[in-house]
């Protein structure tokens, strides 16, 4: 399935491009992600979450988008006797370097904050709070819809880690991610 992603964003790059995706240096350019996510399993066990990625950039040169971004997320399993809850607020830096044909590299490094919340059945509720980061590498293919929004899914690899704050146990996930949203472009100085 990988591959085939991959194989599609590269010969969507390759069909368009003699259509320029270029960006000029000085323009401001903004968009994000969001994910809603809803599902039960066989034991009644009801999971939900959703993930706002907002971010924001200014062209430095052309091509070549340096920005910050803004991951907040909020996740709930609920079951028999028990709830846990798990929110996350991150801030970082982004780049992106587009190729004229739209293809682009895209890098991320959020860090921040992590709060899990576990309510269990006759038992006290308790808070576990964590230091998090999180690193996203890919590769993307920006879609003109209009002169100044494009569509942009991209592929790559991602890490997350989170770190007790009392016992300092780390812990680190890692795999790949599959993601789209819009970019808009707000503002050009030339």
């Amino acid at each position: 399935m990988k591959k085939i992603i991959v194989l599609i964003v590269f010969v969507a790059g390759i069909a368009t491009s003699g259509y320029s995706q270029f960006i000029k240096q000085g323009t401001i350019i903004g968009g994000g992600s969001f994910e809603f996510k809803s599902h039960k399993d066989d034991s009644d066990t009801k999971r939900s979450g959703f993930n706002l990625m907002p971010w924001a950039g200014y062209m430095v040169i052309d091509n070549f988008a340096a920005g910050l971004l803004l991951s907040v997320s909020n996740g709930t399993t609920k079951g028999t006797g028990f709830k846990y809850t798990d929110t996350d607020i991150l801030i970082g830096p982004v780049a992106r370097y587009y190729l004229d044909n739209g293809l682009f590299a895209h890098g991320q490094f959020a860090f921040g904050s992590s709060k899990s919340k576990q309510e269990v059945d006759q038992s006290p509720t308790s808070e576990t709070k964590y230091n998090a980061s999180e690193l996203r590498l890919g590769a993307g293919y920006a879609a003109r819809i209009s002169d100044t929004v494009l569509f942009e899914p991209i592929v790559g690899f991602l890490s997350e880690s989170n770190k007790n704050t009392t016992s300092n146990v780390k812990s680190t996930e890692s795999g790949f991610f599959l993601m789209a949203g819009f970019t808009i472009f707000f503002h050009s100085t030339n």
